[in-house]
């Protein structure tokens, strides 16, 4: 889906370099960087409460699990056709993920 809508915020000078930091090692934009973040985020605390309180669905006008979950034939395709032609990792992949199991131990 293309992005049409906008989100204007204001920061520290600390807080976006930090931003711009985590965003130069994921290898995206620091605007791909914070809407996929704040997109899984709200999607973790949409699902939390709702698990919590299902009654939020119908007070909040929040979406139920299976209408937050749901891919269309599009997205099924798509997840095939990525799961049949595996790419070989490059080496920011590879540091990304090296930088991931240090940090798990």
């Amino acid at each position: 889906m293309q992005a049409t809508e906008r989100i204007n915020l204001r920061t520290t000078p600390h807080m976006k370099a930090m931003i711009e930091k985590a965003s130069r090692l994921m290898g995206v934009s620091m605007s791909h960087y914070i809407a996929t973040t704040m997109y899984e985020k709200s999607l973790y605390l949409v699902n939390n409460a709702i698990a919590h309180d299902p009654d939020l669905v119908d007070a909040l006008g929040l979406m139920s699990h299976a209408e937050l979950w749901e891919l269309t034939n599009k997205d099924n395709a798509l997840i095939k056709s990525l799961l049949d032609t595996p790419t070989t990792p490059n080496d920011e992949m590879k540091a990304l993920m090296a930088m991931h199991d240090k940090t798990l131990g």
